[in-house]
């Protein structure tokens, strides 16, 4: 198999999983007790997001691809799922308003919508939004951070060279973690009180994702067991769980600077065949629908339990299983019906106006 044509299928299965875990993340659970790092899985995403994409385009973009074409192709990828869970999530705001549920000026809701539209986070002037930049589909604050590093990644060559790299990481990772020590917490960037702290996470996160492709092309690349790599995962999350109150914010900062950076090093030359290949590249394939879905489904049964019960019941290990079935189905019917064949369209149309062009 050619570098270029290289499956990462283990890494695939791995994205999966950490979409799960964020599931979990968002609803009160007997989880929260086991794996109390469980928000973790997002810095996995930033740090996988900066290998593969140094994989697909780094030649490229050091040779013939622009920025314009290289951010236009990033939008396509990234674009048709969040407007669908972004337009979702404000469908079910104006569903509690119309109701009487919530209360949000229309002016309001008109400006976040702009923004939202843009994929730009919301002023943070708005009482109802809970200071998220994204209150319509609040996971898509890291689309933003990662849209960020895909432009840095593009635009600056220096940010593609291990030389650099490894001048430029530590000063990313000393900034992470004055933030983290600043905020009290690792999970950052999701509500406007930490999103220089997101900022953070991110830059070091996907750039160390950069350098670790860079060490693979190069030859340095470890067998590690799938079902190792799967195991670590989750130590990561439940980790902290292990350690007095104390030491959480070194094991989390630990996993973020070096533990998860080393996981995805060591899983990207994993192999695994047969039934097992086809449930990774199917939880790879579904990870992202599952990120930007389960939170409109989530707002929906919490609707739904409120109608039926009078109190959102949204919480327990049987919703968190019930929610992430929702999402993977939910994720599986848009790929097959939305996403692919809109992302496919797209494409064709952005190759037919660059053949015109020439």
């Amino acid at each position: 198999m050619s570098e270029s044509a290289h499956r990462f299928i283990v890494l695939d299965g791995l994205r999966g999983a950490a979409a799960l875990l964020v599931i979990s993340d968002h609803i009160p659970s007997v989880i929260w007790n086991i794996a109390p790092s469980r928000a973790l899985a997002v810095d996995f995403f930033f740090v996988l997001s900066g290998f593969v994409l140094a994989h697909a385009y780094g030649d490229r973009l050091s040779s013939s691809m622009s920025v314009r074409a290289f951010m236009t192709r990033r939008l396509i990828r990234l674009y048709p799922l969040y407007i669908l869970g972004s337009t979702l999530g404000a469908m079910l705001i104006a569903a509690q308003v119309l109701k009487g549920w919530m209360h949000v000026p229309l002016s309001e809701f008109a400006i976040v919508s702009f923004f939202g539209i843009a994929f730009l986070p919301c002023p943070p002037f708005f009482d109802w939004t809970a200071s998220a930049p994204f209150p319509f589909d609040g996971p898509a604050w890291s689309l933003f951070f990662e849209l960020v590093a895909n432009l840095l990644l593009a635009s600056f060559a220096f940010l593609r060279r291990r030389q650099s790299l490894l001048i430029f990481l530590p000063i990313a990772a000393l900034a992470l973690a004055y933030f983290t020590v600043q905020s009290g917490t690792f999970d950052m960037g999701w509500k406007y009180e930490t999103f220089p702290g997101g900022a953070a996470r991110l830059v070091y996160e996907f750039f160390a994702g950069v350098l670790i492709y860079d060490f693979w092309r190069k030859g340095y690349r470890w067998h590690l067991p799938a079902a190792i790599a799967f195991a670590l995962l989750f130590v990561v999350a439940m980790g902290s769980a292990l350690t007095h109150n104390m030491f959480r914010m070194a094991w989390d900062l630990s996993m973020q600077l070096v533990f998860i950076p080393l996981i995805v090093a060591l899983a990207a030359n994993a192999t695994v065949s047969g039934s097992l290949a086809r449930l990774c590249t199917v939880l790879g394939n579904l990870s992202y629908g599952i990120y930007m879905l389960h939170i409109p489904i989530l707002i929906a049964m919490g609707l739904v339990t409120n109608h039926l019960f009078g109190e959102d019941q949204v919480s327990g290990l049987t919703m968190t299983l019930i929610v992430a079935v929702l999402a993977t189905i939910a994720a599986a019917l848009v790929h097959t019906t939305y996403d692919v064949p809109l992302r496919n369209m797209l494409t064709q149309r952005l190759k037919a106006r660059s053949t015109s062009a020439e």
